[in-house]
């Protein structure tokens, strides 16, 4: 038994949202744009959806104040500030933090009353429509309804919900050519995390989900190198945004593994990027899986023939490189909550605290 559930219209292609613009007047009659500081900027994309929202007369807010790894914080100033102004829709532009924080500020603001904490209650909550248009390719979060975000103790904490998945997303590649060379790799590293974990999670039995798997990791595994070394290439753009795209499609079924749960503090604590944090965690994840399932690893990790060929695929880009070393605090503390994550109950292997504390211990050696 199998089930497939994506309500987001997705439309794709150069000039997308000018083409499409009556979509942002079909879901509401005042908007929200929420944005982080500089991306959407930078890329054109917000210049392009205000331009759309006057030419169509929709009024909007503009809340441009979400930092990376969102916080509680700020997504209940971004709640209050939707509440103030009497927005109906959320419009959000950026990389995956803005687009995360919308759906808890779009949550928040339909539920009156509820707080940062009441979105994890595991209660289905409405939700405002939300509008999403990605500047960076690799979270995928234009096609979840996942929300991570980052409580008063700088922990990561994710909902969803089916209300949170966007009811539009945009898709346009030239969006994404303004990202550095550090973001480029990141997101697109964590688009391959979120391929190869939910086909570990999947592990065939959603015949869809192993699809979008594997043509996921197929293609960035042949087009990141050539990216890195050609960012302007807008053909080479489109491929990894389509590949992020199908990454967020099966994470979207399946959840993610203990890679996630244990390069969360890189990202909290750290400053670590979120694609990266995966990528200096999973090799260790997985080879803990192939001990309990081999063959599940795998197959979830076709194209690639083994996880040496995996690791080495990683290590070209050195991203161990990127990750210090842990002090002894510093790992005794994470593995004790990695240890505890929900993502366990998803991972094969016994990944304990020991687990963790080889995992965290070996991290920085290069």
């Amino acid at each position: 038994m199998w089930r497939y559930f994506l309500p987001t219209r997705v439309f794709s292609g150069s000039g997308v949202l000018k083409i499409n613009q009556t979509v942002f007047k079909e879901n509401g009659t005042k908007a929200l744009v929420v944005t982080g500081r500089s991306s959407a900027r930078v890329s054109g994309a917000l210049d392009d959806t205000i331009e759309i929202l006057m030419n169509l007369d929709v009024p909007y807010v503009l809340f441009d104040g979400v930092e990376e790894n969102p916080s509680f914080a700020t997504v209940e100033k971004g709640g209050k500030i939707m509440g103030e102004n009497d927005c109906d829709f959320v419009v959000a532009i950026g990389g995956g933090s803005p687009l995360d924080a919308a759906k808890a500020i779009s949550t928040l603001n339909k539920n009156k009353g509820i707080t940062c904490d009441d979105l994890y209650r595991g209660d289905s909550l409405a939700a405002f429509p939300i509008i999403a248009i990605p500047t960076t390719s690799g979270t995928g979060s234009e096609v979840t309804p996942y929300s991570i975000l980052t409580d008063s103790n700088g922990t990561k904490r994710g909902f969803g919900m089916s209300s949170t998945f966007p009811i539009v997303s945009f898709l346009d590649a030239r969006y994404t050519l303004t990202m550095s060379h550090e973001v480029t790799l990141a997101t697109a590293l964590d688009a391959l995390s979120h391929s190869l974990e939910g086909e570990v999670v999947n592990n065939g039995d959603n015949p869809l989900v192993k699809m979008l798997s594997a043509e996921s990791t197929a293609i960035i595994h042949r087009v990141l190198p050539r990216l890195m070394n050609r960012e302007n290439d807008l053909t080479l753009r489109e491929k990894i945004q389509y590949a992020a795209m199908l990454a967020g499609m099966v994470i979207a079924h399946t959840g993610t593994t203990a890679a996630h749960a244990a390069g969360y503090p890189l990202s909290s604590f750290k400053g670590i990027k979120h694609g990266i944090a995966n990528a200096v965690t999973i090799i260790k994840v997985f080879e803990r899986i192939a001990q309990a399932d081999p063959e599940r690893i795998a197959r979830a990790i076709e194209p690639f023939e083994s996880i040496g060929e995996l690791e080495e695929f990683l290590d070209s880009f050195e991203v161990q490189k990127m990750v210090p070393a842990l002090t002894e605090d510093e790992v005794q503390r994470w593995s004790e909550q990695s240890s505890k994550a929900s993502h366990n109950k998803k991972t094969p292997g016994n990944l304990d605290r020991d687990f963790y504390i080889d995992l965290y211990r070996g991290l920085g050696k290069h």
